[in-house]
């Protein structure tokens, strides 16, 4: 088992990446919550009425899918650094190990990390103005977004942590790049697939398994496939799951 996972090793390798990397990882946190609270102070500003929850969601999810993903795409750069990748490589740690280090601060720390910020600046914004007799009751994260944040951002994830590991450079932007060339070749290879099977005339390109709009008879139809929250969760994990497997390889593969 040693070959592959030590916990003693773990932890000095986890305690080695924190005393070498804590000083950005302040300073990141430091501007992800001052953009919480300026650029919710500016919202908060302009807002006629209280935010409410679908708005308090909504800036939790996208803010977190994009900081997260940006965050990421950064935490295997010593591997792309000539002066540190040498280093990195020969470090006497197992490649699952370091694969570890990299997701335990990418996935779960941040996750919990950027939770924390996001209430305690929106606490905090609570008290930068008020509303009249109207309320701002700060909403938590109910069953269902929470199952969407964790799909949507362990996708996300997988996708940005094979990229950190697959490029050398500029990580992100070439890791977005790919990523919505193959979702837009994906849309348009699923419009081509449902207008052949059904022969119809789509109104507009629908993402797989997400319904099919057509028009006939000049009349407009709309048919929508059953979702479930399980059936989100369990493709959103199995995705998931085949990337961050792969990007563990990729790393492993760089290693030898």
């Amino acid at each position: 088992m040693s070959r592959y996972f030590s916990p003693w090793r773990f932890i000095r390798l986890l305690i080695k990446h924190t005393a070498e990397h804590y000083r950005t990882y302040i300073m990141a946190t430091g501007v992800l919550a001052g953009v919480m609270l300026f650029g919710g102070g500016f919202l908060f500003f302009l807002m006629p009425e209280p935010p409410d929850t679908g708005f308090q969601n909504a800036c939790y999810l996208m803010l977190m899918l994009l900081s997260g993903t940006i965050f990421t795409s950064t935490i295997f750069s010593d591997f792309g650094e000539k002066n540190k990748a040498a280093a990195t490589i020969t470090l006497p740690a197992t490649t699952f190990e370091k694969f570890m280090v990299g997701w335990l601060y990418s996935y779960l720390i941040f996750i919990l990390a950027y939770t924390a910020i996001f209430f305690i600046a929106l606490y905090g914004l609570s008290s930068f103005r008020t509303w009249g007799d109207k309320p701002f009751i700060i909403s938590g994260l109910g069953a269902e977004i929470a199952l969407t944040a964790f799909a949507l951002y362990s996708l996300l994830h997988a996708i940005a942590l094979f990229g950190a590991i697959a490029f050398k450079k500029l990580h992100f932007i070439k890791t977005a790049f790919l990523f919505f060339l193959a979702y837009a070749i994906l849309m348009f290879l699923n419009y081509l697939f449902l207008h052949q099977i059904t022969g119809v005339k789509l109104v507009h390109f629908d993402i797989p398994f997400g319904g099919l709009s057509f028009m006939e008879n000049s009349k407009y139809y709309l048919v929508q496939f059953p979702t479930s929250e399980t059936t989100i969760l369990l493709v959103g994990t199995t995705v998931s799951l085949l990337l961050w497997v792969s990007a563990y390889f990729k790393l492993k593969e760089q290693q030898v």
